[in-house]
């Protein structure tokens, strides 16, 4: 076994970035005008009096000409250009103001029914699912102590920590994501991703570093806490409660969540869905959590979602409060991030929701990691699997700069 994991780790450099949300083909093809011409009277359809369940099943963005929403299309098709450079390795982008989906832009080899990695983008929707089981009654509130699932923490330094510390990336555990070769027995990340059928339990097992709420470390295995807690409080696994709470109500029928060996949902990473729909997760939090007339999620969990921690002012309840970090972006711009260029960027501001993903071949079998989730999630490495990372030098700020200017440059 570990001649096979030695001979497999030196990719986890590359890799395994997948849970550090920070990370960041072809010309694209496929655009607006060519789904609107394959449509009748300029885009799909839109939900209206009937059959609720059968409304809510077809129901699709409504496509309009950039102008319509006081965008320009000429600015607007620099962040096509810069997005779809050869080296970004760009599958898809989706552009979303005011509700209605302005610009789609796929490789020729994609389109808007392929699917899409979201790796750390996961911890967003899981994120979500905390704050509905909160609304349900299902947990009491964040400052629940984590031994209300944990109970073998008590009488340990890790009885002080509390559902907040843990969504907000401060629980004190001791988990090392690091992505060097070289730490293969020090890595915690390696050694989930690469060894661990039970990854919830390696996750549990972690050692108190810090004294909770105190210091930021960016973990996948706090994440994967989480997992265990919704498993607990709804008597289903997070997939399937979001299944019921978050995919059913936004119309998400191709979807699937990946688990580990033992059924446990990894809700740090591998939910994998289109571009599109990764675009209707946006849009619900930019609407406070509201889907055609529905309150999905909480209105007041979204709002304190991306409020900035005491620990890290960049860095909310599972989301990146990016806009805080980079002078470049507009300082009300959050996002969900996942390795190799996965993104959903929100401008409440601007009423703009931005989707890129990266180039992903997706396994054809089932979305379970077992021996390992690198055997059949990596990145890069193996052909004809997995997904590829952009240049180094991609940007958020020079990405999404023409599609903001885009706004302010309409003649319209």
């Amino acid at each position: 076994m570990r001649r096979r994991v030695m001979a497999v780790v030196c990719a986890l450099a590359v890799v395994l970035a997948a849970c550090a949300g920070d990370d960041v083909a072809e010309d694209a093809t496929a655009t607006v005008d060519d789904e609107r011409s394959a449509t009748t009277d300029g885009g799909p359809d839109e939900p209206g009096d009937g059959d609720s369940s059968t409304e809510d099943a077809a129901w699709d963005w409504e496509v309009v000409d950039p102008s319509e929403v006081g965008m320009d299309a000429a600015t607007l098709e620099q962040a096509r250009s810069y997005a779809f450079e050869e080296v970004e390795h760009t599958q898809g982008v989706v552009v979303i103001r005011e509700g209605r989906l302005v610009a789609e832009w796929y490789a020729s080899d994609a389109d808007q029914d392929s699917w899409a990695a979201s790796w750390s983008v996961a911890k967003s929707f899981t994120s979500a699912l905390v704050g509905i089981a909160i609304d349900e009654g299902l947990i009491e509130s964040v400052d629940e102590p984590m031994t209300t699932w944990y109970p073998e923490w008590e009488g340990s330094p890790r009885e002080d920590i509390t559902l907040r510390d843990v969504l907000q990336m401060a629980s004190g555990l001791d988990f090392t994501e690091s992505y060097d070769p070289a730490d293969l027995e020090s890595s915690d990340i390696i050694q989930l991703v690469l060894a661990s059928p039970d990854q919830l339990t390696y996750a549990a097992d972690r050692p108190e570093l810090e004294e909770p709420g105190t210091v930021f470390n960016y973990s996948s295995g706090d994440t994967l806490l989480l997992s265990g807690v919704l498993e607990q409080v709804t008597g289903m696994s997070a997939a399937e409660y979001a299944e019921q709470k978050l995919f059913g109500p936004l119309g998400i029928e191709q979807v699937e969540w990946w688990e580990d060996a033992v059924g446990t949902t990894l809700t740090y990473c591998c939910l994998d869905t289109t571009s599109r729909d990764f675009a209707r997760f946006g849009q619900l939090y930019l609407d406070g959590g509201a889907w055609q007339g529905e309150q999905v999620v909480p209105a007041a969990w979204v709002e304190v979602s991306v409020e900035p921690s005491p620990a890290a002012d960049y860095y909310g309840f599972q989301w990146w409060l990016t806009g805080v970090r980079d002078d470049d972006l507009p300082d009300d711009l959050y996002s969900a991030r996942g390795h190799d260029g996965q993104f959903i960027y929100v401008i409440p501001s601007l009423d703009l929701v931005v989707v890129r993903n990266g180039t992903y071949i997706k396994h054809d079998g089932e979305p379970v990691a077992d021996p390992s989730l690198y055997e059949f999630y990596p990145s890069g490495l193996v052909e004809d699997r997995g997904t590829l990372r952009p240049s180094p030098g991609w940007s958020d700020a020079e990405f999404l700069a023409p599609i903001i200017e885009s706004i302010g440059s309409s003649s319209s």
